[in-house]
């Protein structure tokens, strides 16, 4: 989610790459997404109890068995500016009468699993992106994993998404801020000038009479 139509607008720059070149990489992971995806896997449905560990545990080893260290990051406090946006994309994701249960018990039951399989995890002060773009600006992380767009808008140097684990070639698609702003001409400060432009989970976007 993030911003609207922000990974349209960057795809000139989008590269997949080889799964198996993340390996030696440190990567902060938005563990929202993950259990997000397992819940509309259609090979699961019905046939799992809970898809966000199965996913999760299967992913955590391909990875690690690639040579890729994960640090997960769970979702903390919403601001209460995007309270509702929250609410509603939970309620669109997992239905009204289960939205409560998955998104509350799932991120703790991946926690739990985490723990018993060494893998470090952190809960952001407020949403998960940011705090996966604060790791990687920092430099204390290679890249975040996240579909959150807005995490270049919190400084984010490197983004992957769009994982294909099944195929004989696992590929990921790549997302340098660099080449945003060499290749596009669109800084951190242009792209937060967007969201205001196109809108994003904070602000509904500008009518396009107001552009004219």
């Amino acid at each position: 989610m993030g911003v609207h139509d922000l990974w349209s607008i960057v795809e000139p720059v989008r590269e997949s790459v080889p799964l198996y070149s993340l390996s030696g990489k440190t990567l902060a992971v938005d563990l929202s997404l993950w259990v997000c995806e397992a819940q509309h896997v259609q090979a699961m449905m019905g046939r799992v109890t809970k898809p966000h560990l199965r996913n999760l545990f299967f992913r955590v080893s391909s990875l690690t068995l690639m040579g890729v260290k994960l640090v997960f990051v769970m979702e903390g406090q919403a601001p209460k500016l995007k309270s509702e946006t929250m609410s509603k994309r939970t309620e669109m994701r997992f239905g009204a009468s289960r939205k409560g249960q998955v998104s509350k018990s799932a991120p703790l039951q991946c926690a739990e699993m985490l723990d018993y399989l060494g893998v470090p995890w952190v809960t952001a002060a407020g949403e998960a992106e940011a705090m996966c773009a604060y790791l990687d600006s920092a430099g204390l992380v290679d890249g975040c994993i996240t579909n959150d767009g807005d995490a270049f808008l919190y400084g984010a140097r490197t983004v992957y998404r769009n994982f294909n684990m099944n195929s004989k070639d696992p590929q990921v698609d790549c997302y340098q801020a660099s080449r945003v702003q060499t290749e596009l001409n669109l800084s951190r400060e242009n792209l937060v000038g967007l969201a205001v432009l196109l809108g994003c989970d904070y602000i509904p976007k500008v009518v396009k009479t107001t552009l004219l």
